[in-house]
C-alpha cells in the first residue's frame, strides 16, 4: 500500500497525481466497481488507465483540443464517468457540468443533446455497448473511443496547479483546489481503503469525496447508484461481499461513515 499523496499542488495536473502511482503498482487491483439498474462494472487500475487514455486521445488528437479548453459532461453519472473526467483532466482540459457553447465536446444521455459542436451520447451500459437513438450531427461514445489507442502521454505544457481543472455555477476549481480536496479525502479513507459510495458524483465535491479520494489513498471505490439500492440487509451484504472498509453518502450497519 502507499501512503496517501499530501494535499496541495501537484505538477502534470489530477490525472497524473492521482491516477499515475498506481499505475506502477498492481494493474490487476479493482479501482472502480459499479453497480447499477443495468448491472454490475469493474474496472481494474489498467482498465481505468485504458479507457482514460483513449478518452484523452480522442479529446487530444482527434478533436485537437488544447491544453485549457473545456468540454462538458452532462450525463447522468455512470461507469464511464470516471474515465470521461480522468481523460479529459489528462489532457489538461477543463470540465464543466454546465451546457457551454464553446466547449469543444459534450457528452450527454441518449435522447439529449447539447450546444457543443462535438456532442457524445454515452450508454453507460455495464459492457460499454454503443448508445441507440443516436442523432445524426451527434456521435456514439463508445464506437468513438474504442478506437483510441490505449495509452497516452501528456504534452507540453502540463496542467499549472492554479489552471482550472472544474468549473461549475458556483465558480472554478483549480487543479491545486481539486487535488487538495481529494487528498483530504484519502487521508479520511486510509491508505488501500474500498470505499462503498451513495453520494452523487457531483463537481467537484462528490468526485474529489469518491472516485478521486479512493484512487489518491490507493484504494478503490464501490459507487452504486439509486436506481439499484437494495435493502439495508442487502446493501449490508453488498458491503461485506465488496469487502469495503468505510461509506460515503449512506449508512450501513458495521461500517464506518465518512461524511457522517
Amino acid at each position: 500500500m502507499t501512503t496517501p499523496r499530501r494535499p496541495g499542488p501537484s505538477p502534470g495536473g489530477v490525472t497524473t497525481a492521482v491516477l499515475g502511482p498506481l499505475l506502477r503498482l498492481d494493474p490487476h487491483r479493482p479501482r472502480l466497481t459499479w453497480y447499477s439498474g443495468l448491472g454490475r462494472t469493474e474496472l481494474s487500475t489498467a482498465s481505468l488507465a485504458n479507457w482514460s487514455a483513449k478518452v484523452a486521445g480522442l479529446l487530444r488528437d482527434e478533436l485537437a483540443a488544447a491544453p485549457g479548453a473545456t468540454i462538458a459532461v452532462l450525463t447522468t453519472p455512470s461507469w464511464q464517468s470516471a474515465p470521461i473526467l480522468l481523460g479529459a483532466w489528462w489532457a489538461g482540459l477543463t470540465v464543466t457540468d454546465r451546457d457551454d457553447p464553446s466547449a469543444v465536446a459534450a457528452f450527454v444521455d441518449g435522447g439529449d443533446d447539447a450546444a457543443a459542436d462535438e456532442v457524445f451520447v454515452v450508454s453507460g451500459h455495464p459492457l460499454g455497448a454503443p448508445s441507440t437513438g443516436v442523432e445524426p450531427h451527434q456521435r456514439d461514445f463508445s464506437t468513438a473511443v474504442l478506437a483510441q489507442a490505449d495509452r497516452f502521454e501528456p504534452m507540453a505544457p502540463l496542467p499549472a496547479p492554479e489552471s482550472a481543472a472544474v468549473t461549475t455555477q458556483s465558480g472554478v476549481t483549480t487543479v491545486a483546489d481539486l487535488l487538495a480536496s481529494a487528498g483530504r479525502s484519502a487521508g479520511r479513507i486510509g491508505p488501500g481503503g474500498r470505499v462503498l459510495s451513495m453520494m452523487d458524483m457531483t463537481l467537484p465535491q462528490g468526485v474529489a469525496a469518491g472516485l478521486l479520494g479512493a484512487l489518491d489513498a490507493d484504494g478503490s471505490l464501490v459507487q452504486v447508484t439509486s436506481d439499484h439500492r437494495p435493502a439495508a440487509a442487502g446493501l449490508a451484504g453488498l458491503a461485506r461481499d465488496e469487502r469495503v472498509t468505510a461509506t460515503l453518502g449512506v449508512d450501513v450497519e458495521g461500517f464506518r461513515r465518512l461524511d457522517g
